[in-house]
């Protein structure tokens, strides 16, 4: 009976392509022929003839192993990794074309050769990683986690850096949040209230602006996942504690929306962000590149580039346009001089100008030489990549821009939706949503509509490290659809029913 047993399943294993699984497999299908044959010897048939029926019973081990294998594969998404590859070489390329600016002067592109290679190790090795090793990762992260936050509290220039790295530790904390969701699935609405209270203690933290529009990044991560995984019935398992499910939800959502508007400070840069001309005070305000760019992009063309005279150039470049009737000492200050006497006289205006409260603008460029980089937003090379587009090639050209990057999202979500295992759907839907809410502000801010800080556009503009955690995000994507029909915790569901053919 052994060797019936053990040519079956070897032959069922052979057709397996994903050798990991093919222990699981087999083991399943050794308890259901170790089943069927105590019910042939209850009958009062021998061991070793039982044995030989329940193997004949099992069918042909090539094509069970053949369907198996059809059903557990790796599978592959050419064309979520073509739009993937396209948009990595576009940022790659404009960021290499604009290494030659004052601001990027640091080679920032570079980071894209490592933004890649992180998406080619999580793709390969992230989703089976975090299935076998989530029961250690997540007190190690929130542990990491919250000692990052106690170091962030400390207001010595020692953990500046750390400080500065709080937004990224605030983007991973979405998925974090979401695998312990899932981990404490069986409490329900306590395990989602609990989730909501870690990510709103996050946000309510004080911190700068670019923490602020992290902690919106995570809001809309966490709380779309957990309505993604309420629709699939993950909590509850049935429609009656689904809709109670949704009323927590909800009302977690609502609180935490409350913590973006809790103090005046961050009612500020709601109001800012509705109406950003009533909080123009300089040339330096964020609001007044806002306005700046609005201003830009309504004097674009369809098609082509945006044309502007040396003198409007310049109008533009001091901020004249905007400030020379309401408040001409906010127009830049001419930094070119060549006699000493020139020199002492700039310095003199700005001795004046800064007695006042006011901080100039050097303007080291005249009619001569002025160009449209010398006009355009501070960041201009990573905040304004769509506007940039559009200033350059004209309105239709930034129209196919966007439509390649809302395609690519239509694209991301399309294979998200297609995995089936709860855990891999849960991780990736909140790892795309993220995404997508960074992509979301930070074209806002191309159109003149800016929340805090600038987020990065993902794979597009570099942001050195937010490139990284942008690729680890949809690197994660990318291995739970990758993995999704081989992972073990499917595998008997699959079994079985092949096993009553």
């Amino acid at each position: 009976m052994a060797d019936y047993k053990k040519d079956f399943l070897d032959t069922v294993e052979e057709q397996i392509a994903y050798k990991p699984l093919r222990g699981a497999l087999s083991q399943e299908l050794e308890g259901h022929i170790s089943d069927r044959t105590e019910e042939y010897e209850a009958l009062g048939i021998s061991r070793e003839e039982a044995g030989k029926m329940a193997v004949r019973d099992m069918g042909d081990p090539v094509a069970i192993g053949t369907e198996l294998n059809a059903v557990h594969h790796l599978r592959k998404a050419p064309a979520l990794t073509a739009a993937t590859l396209l948009l990595l070489l576009l940022g790659f390329a404009g960021s290499a074309f604009m290494n030659w600016s004052p601001e990027q002067f640091s080679n920032g592109y570079l980071y894209y050769i490592t933004g890649f290679l992180t998406l080619a190790l999580v793709s390969w090795k992230g989703y089976p990683f975090v299935i076998r090793h989530s029961r250690w990762l997540l007190p190690l992260a929130g542990g990491l986690f919250l000692a990052g936050e106690l170091l962030c509290a400390q207001k010595t220039v020692v953990f500046w850096k750390i400080r500065y790295l709080r937004y990224f530790g605030i983007l991973l904390l979405a998925p974090y949040l979401i695998l312990l969701a899932y981990r404490l699935r069986r409490h329900g609405g306590r395990a989602v209230l609990l989730v909501f209270a870690l990510g709103g203690g996050c946000i309510f933290l004080p911190g700068y602006s670019r923490d602020l529009s992290a902690g919106a990044v995570l809001a809309a991560g966490v709380a779309g996942s957990l309505l993604m995984m309420n629709h699939r019935d993950i909590f509850t398992g049935n429609n009656q504690g689904r809709k109670g499910m949704y009323a927590t939800i909800l009302a977690g959502i609502a609180v935490v929306g409350c913590l973006f508007a809790c103090t005046e400070g961050r009612r500020e840069m709601i109001r800012q962000f509705v109406n950003p001309d009533a909080y123009i005070r300089s040339t330096w305000d964020d609001t007044y590149n806002s306005a700046l760019i609005r201003r830009l992009l309504s004097e674009t063309p369809l098609i082509g580039g945006i044309g502007l005279t040396p003198s409007e150039l310049m109008d533009y470049g001091t901020g004249a346009w905007y400030f020379k009737e309401r408040d001409p000492r906010q127009v830049g200050v001419d930094a070119l001089y060549s006699t000493e006497e020139e020199k002492q006289e700039l310095e003199a205006a700005v001795a004046r100008a800064r007695e006042e409260g006011v901080l100039p603008r050097y303007i080291y460029f005249d009619e001569s030489n002025v160009r449209l980089w010398d006009i355009l937003p501070q960041h201009y090379h990573n905040n304004y990549w769509i506007a940039l587009c559009i200033l350059l090639f004209g309105w239709l050209a930034g129209a196919v821009f966007l439509a390649v990057i809302g395609g690519f999202y239509l694209l991301l979500f399309g294979y998200i939706q297609k995995i089936r295992g709860n855990l891999a759907f849960s991780l990736s839907c909140c790892c795309g949503i993220c995404l997508l809410m960074e992509g979301i502000l930070y074209t806002l801010g191309n159109f003149g509509y800016q929340y805090a800080s600038f987020t990065s556009l993902p794979m597009v503009s570099e942001g050195r490290i937010s490139i990284l955690i942008h690729m680890a995000l949809l690197g994660f994507i990318f291995s739970s659809y990758r993995y999704d029909r081989v992972m073990p915790e499917d595998a008997p569901r699959q079994v079985k029913a092949y096993a009553k053919q």
